[in-house]
């Protein structure tokens, strides 16, 4: 499915990148920008009331494109919309500020084993897994919450355990990223400072199992500065009860789905990767 979507896309963004290099050649080919607009439009802030130039607006929208958030993929199969397939009350919690179809917003957060600071969207190599980011919340309000995901997670026939590798019995301890599925690998972020996450306490048998992707949200930001877990406020996700983002192996951003008591996370996720997976997957719902 994804090599489905992978020719619409990338035909979509060049389309777009190269309207918008003829637009770019234009403006220089006119007359030649000056210091003073450049410093401009490397100053002037989005929601200005000041009138932006043309130059000034293509110079801001070059910068997106070079370092890759100006890419945007439309609504299909893969990257959630309100026409998807999968449909429930926790899909795109209200508040979220991460769009299906844009890149990974980036974050610090604090390994747990190893107390390394590190950039949350580097942590897992291009490995041809979709990544499960799961923002925990705080561990004394969302522990129900994560062990009824992770329940539901290893179930029969669900969205993780359809695609289970075959040699899952023989896998050695020294697999960080896919020791259960080559289709999956999980992270789990705790609203909370790196000494008070306990892995034994905190953390459920099938997440536990990746010890390297076990991360405490206790970095300041400036971009969120009065924010107590500045990952989860970056993400618009409840700095209490969490969520999970599903960004696809090429990094974009597939889906938002609330973190909630039951089964309602893990039927949502059914529903979305049974929309495009060849197996059929169960749901607590069905």
């Amino acid at each position: 499915m994804i090599t489905l979507t992978l020719g619409s896309e990338n035909a979509l963004c060049s389309n777009t990148l190269m309207s918008f290099d003829n637009k770019y050649a234009k403006l220089f080919s006119q007359r030649p920008s000056t210091v003073n607009e450049v410093a401009a439009a490397s100053a002037t802030s989005a929601g200005s009331s000041q009138e932006e130039s043309e130059f000034i607006n293509a110079f801001k929208e070059s910068r997106a494109f070079t370092s890759g958030y100006g890419v945007f993929y439309k609504a299909n199969t893969l990257n959630w919309s309100p026409a998807h397939p999968a449909q429930s009350h926790v899909v795109h919690p209200k508040s979220t500020k991460l769009v299906p179809g844009r890149l990974f917003t980036n974050s610090d957060v604090t390994r747990v084993v190893d107390a390394n600071v590190v950039h949350l969207e580097q942590e897992i190599p291009l490995n041809g897994s979709f990544r499960l980011f799961i923002f925990a919340g705080k561990p004394s309000i969302s522990a129900q919450a994560l062990r009824d995901l992770a329940v539901n997670m290893t179930r029969k026939n669900s969205f993780y355990t359809a695609y289970n590798r075959a040699d899952i019995d023989a896998v050695t301890h020294h697999e960080r990223h896919n020791p259960h599925s080559h289709f999956f690998t999980c992270c789990t972020v705790f609203a909370a400072a790196r000494p008070d996450v306990e892995i034994s306490r905190d953390v459920p048998a099938v997440l536990a199992r990746y010890r390297d992707h076990l991360y405490a949200d206790d970095r300041w930001d400036r971009h969120v500065p009065n924010a107590k877990a500045s990952a989860h406020a970056k993400m618009g996700l409840d700095e209490d009860k969490g969520g999970v983002v599903v960004v696809r192996p090429d990094g974009y951003i597939g889906i938002v789905v609330a973190l909630e008591e039951g089964s309602a996370t893990a039927d949502a996720l059914n529903q979305y990767f049974g929309s495009f997976c060849t197996k059929k997957l169960s749901s607590l719902l069905l």
